[in-house]
């Protein structure tokens, strides 16, 4: 989360700009794989037999040692950083950044989740509102609320807290969130441009953004290395292994936390 106020804090002086421009082989043969919705991934993998495979040690003979990352005492360094740079903003414009939350339903998790979030702000000095819905509203009304908060000047950014019911069109909602207030990256031209070579996306999903500074920070050296992406979600495993593209060899994907070795 505190990346997120971070790239809030760093974007709060290009919104009003923003808003005021709105995105106005082998030449025989040719193997064209299956499309994705059609290979049936299991939902639970079983285990099976390694007789007919010689044993791979080669990799292995040196032991391997492991380094725990502090992500507490990092988060706490980057909310002291960003705490300063809005300070110093208000001072400046006498402005801060704006969050605005929409919360669809009473959702024990998405309760925690909002609940930190809106407390990380208000340690930071952001500014944040929120928007509490009932399960069976309508998908009106949850547009209708993503409606005042981009006519809302003091916001700067916008979350809808996922999960959403069953009932509401995801996709839909998301895809209305205005460009420049896509503080998640979940917009299809965010994620577009986050999958393309040389394009820059206005906002990083903030877990998957969180993950690769984890290990920026500590010292691990992305370049080069093979990474497995274990989850193929929107939310955290497509982005994760996008940004990890950009830094290191091509990452496998597994159906099930990143490992780079």
């Amino acid at each position: 989360m505190t990346l997120l106020y971070k790239s809030l804090s760093r974007r709060v002086l290009l919104t009003y700009a923003a808003m005021k421009r709105r995105i106005t082989t082998d030449a025989h043969q040719i193997l064209v794989s299956p499309p994705l919705k059609s290979i049936d991934f299991p939902d639970i993998w079983t285990s099976f037999s390694f007789s007919d495979y010689s044993p791979i040690t080669t990799l292995y003979d040196t032991p391997q040692t492991a380094t725990v990352i502090d992500g507490r005492a990092i988060a706490e360094e980057i909310t002291s950083g960003i705490t300063s740079e809005v300070r110093r903003m208000k001072n400046s414009i006498g402005n801060v950044p704006g969050l605005a939350v929409i919360m669809v339903g009473q959702g024990r998790d998405s309760q925690t989740y909002v609940r930190k979030k809106l407390g990380a702000c208000e340690e930071a000095g952001i500014q944040s509102k929120i928007s509490t819905l009932p399960d069976n509203c309508t998908e009106d009304q949850v547009l209708n609320a993503l409606s005042c908060f981009h006519e809302d000047p003091s916001i700067h950014g916008i979350l809808v807290q996922l999960p959403l019911p069953q009932h509401l069109d995801e996709g839909k909602i998301l895809n209305s969130v205005q460009l420049e207030k896509d503080v998640d990256g979940f917009h299809p031209i965010n994620m577009g441009n986050l999958a393309m070579w040389g394009r820059e996306p206005l906002f990083l999903p903030c877990t998957p953004k969180g993950c690769i500074e984890l290990l920026i920070r500590s010292g691990v050296e992305i370049s080069g290395k093979k990474a497995v992406v274990i989850g193929r979600s929107n939310i955290v495993g497509l982005p994760t292994s996008l940004l990890l593209q950009f830094s290191a060899e091509a990452p496998c994907y597994c159906q099930r936390c990143a490992c780079i070795y």
